[in-house]
């Protein structure tokens, strides 16, 4: 989905929650502000960076809906308990696939971020209409 490779072994690529974190912003954009992200200067994050990437992404699932028995801890994903961070990713992408099957509920919505999908699904319909209109104008203007 990220379009990145992960390292063999996965609790330690995890372990930092960059990788958690964007992914979260993947299924909904900036579920997570802030990533801490490693740099070529400083290729390791501190443990605070990467606990506050963590409580990112761990926080970023509670608000996209993921059910609480579903959602991993800090210790899980630190001490690369994978099968309960997997849980979480899991329903994580189950939320991904129930908002682009447009059936969120009132849970999974942000109340402050404004609700995109009636754009996006009305857009090429009233831009073929307009494209239309001006075509048809200056068909009758040229003529």
């Amino acid at each position: 989905m990220l379009k990145t490779t992960l390292p063999e072994d996965l609790g330690e690529a995890l372990s930092n929650g960059t990788v958690l974190c964007q992914l979260a912003n993947h299924v909904w954009p900036r579920a997570v502000s802030i990533i801490h992200i490693p740099s070529p200067a400083v290729p390791k994050l501190s443990t605070a960076k990467c606990r506050l990437n963590v409580e990112n992404f761990i926080a970023a699932c509670r608000k996209l809906g993921v059910p609480e028995t579903e959602v991993c801890v800090c210790s899980d994903v630190f001490l690369c308990k994978l099968p309960a961070v997997l849980r979480c990713v899991a329903a994580l992408m189950k939320y991904e696939g129930e908002a682009k099957g447009e059936t969120r509920t009132a849970q999974t919505v942000d109340p402050h971020t404004p609700d995109l999908s009636l754009v996006s699904e009305g857009f090429p319909v009233f831009y073929c209409l307009a494209m239309a209109l001006i075509y048809t104008l200056y068909y009758q203007l040229v003529a």
